[in-house]
């Protein structure tokens, strides 16, 4: 028992680990950045930039930049009857790199040479055609031809849904491990409640159990992408928990000490669930570096609960026991209809590796974290 909790926890940490060793602000920002473009102007326009061009767009637009070379980089735009001054860009520094910088290592030095550590400092901008041919050469200008802008959340909500590329990833796997309160908890509860009840028996307040009697679960999920706001898949998941209890009389007070019994019970509760469900999410919001969605699924479980009683020998001192009287073991397996409703998910990542995480309740727990690959 002892030995698979071992394991599932060098895992979860494992997985930690390498989410730790991810660098924060290119999964999460991406190696190219948005800037928006309004003006005024009717035509339909072609920019240039770094990132590559874009024919006869109308404005308002959305057009991305490498983050490389950052800063004094230039946006070019023209069109069929005007002249415009080029956007030429500034750099500050992306929140992101904060946390690469306190993970230093790998993390901040894939941020580095993505240049993910900078972000545009100002990423929209008002254009205005100059006056005439004859005024692109003139050293008087009446007026700014670039502006920096404000634009509405929802206009670059719409441009941004408007970039998204026609072709995306279909496919999707990921692998997460997770700690809380698990749909078989009351099932566990009740069923652990018929041997300490009885036998006068409280949770022992061991030092170092981090987890108690919550579940460890770990899933594997294979998921396939309708269209952009459907997908449907099946996920596989284990969930372990363990929890120990002692007689109340055990922590009796010092002045009571000497009405101790002769023999100390312990009791072992370990219970393991093994759930198989199909899935289907629903992506409500998405842009090119995170996507947040919803999930409901619905399938079987299986229910595995195991009670171990100990009786051992005590001094009346209370000194640590010396012999094993009595051990009992009680099993009780049960098929359970297996559930889970997560209302907030979250797929982060411009590549084909992404972090996933998401919060909700059922068979796979209240929080889970991992990473998955789309292709």
């Amino acid at each position: 028992m002892k030995q698979v909790m071992t394991v599932m926890s060098k895992s979860l940490l494992a997985v930690l680990l390498s989410i730790s060793f991810t660098s924060c602000a290119t999964m999460f920002s991406g190696t190219k950045a948005d800037i928006f473009i309004d003006g005024d102007v009717k035509e339909p326009v072609t920019i240039n930039s770094t990132a590559g061009e874009y024919k006869d767009v109308t404005l308002p637009t959305l057009v991305e930049v490498k983050r490389r070379q950052l800063n004094g980089q230039h946006i070019h735009i023209s069109s069929e009857h005007h002249y415009f001054d080029d956007i030429v860009l500034e750099k500050s520094l992306n929140a992101w790199a904060l946390v690469s910088v306190l993970m230093y290592g790998p993390p901040f030095l894939v941020d580095l040479m993505t240049n993910a550590v900078s972000k545009p400092k100002y990423d929209q901008f008002y254009i205005m055609p100059l006056d005439s041919v004859s005024m692109a050469d003139s050293l008087h200008r009446l007026r700014p031809a670039v502006l920096i802008s404000t634009m509405g959340p929802d206009t670059r909500a719409r441009l941004r849904r408007q970039r998204l590329p026609a072709k995306f990833s279909r496919h999707e796997f990921n692998a997460t491990l997770g700690v809380g309160p698990n749909q078989a908890d009351h099932f566990t509860k009740r069923y652990v409640d018929d041997f300490i009840i009885p036998m006068n028996m409280e949770t022992d307040a061991e030092c170092g159990n981090i987890f108690r009697d919550s579940y460890l679960i770990g899933k594997m999920e294979y998921h396939y992408r309708l269209n952009r706001k459907w997908d449907i898949g099946a996920v596989t998941a284990w969930g372990k928990s363990t929890e120990s209890y002692i007689e109340k009389d055990y922590y009796m007070k010092a002045e009571h000490q000497q009405n101790l019994p002769d023999t100390t019970t312990y009791g072992y509760s370990n219970c393991r669930s093994f759930s198989f469900a199909p899935s289907v999410r629903y992506t409500w919001y998405e842009t090119r570096t995170y996507r947040l969605f919803s999930r409901l699924s619905l399938g079987l479980m299986r229910h595995h609960l195991q009670f171990d009683t100990e009786d051992w020998k005590c001094s009346r001192e209370n000194k640590p026991y010396r012999t094993l009287i009595k051990e009992e073991n009680f099993d009780k397996l049960k098929w359970r209809m297996a559930y889970q409703f997560s209302p907030i998910g979250i797929s982060v990542g411009a590549g084909p590796l992404r972090l996933v995480a998401e919060l909700g309740y059922g068979y796979l727990g209240v929080c889970n974290v991992g990473l998955g690959f789309s292709f």
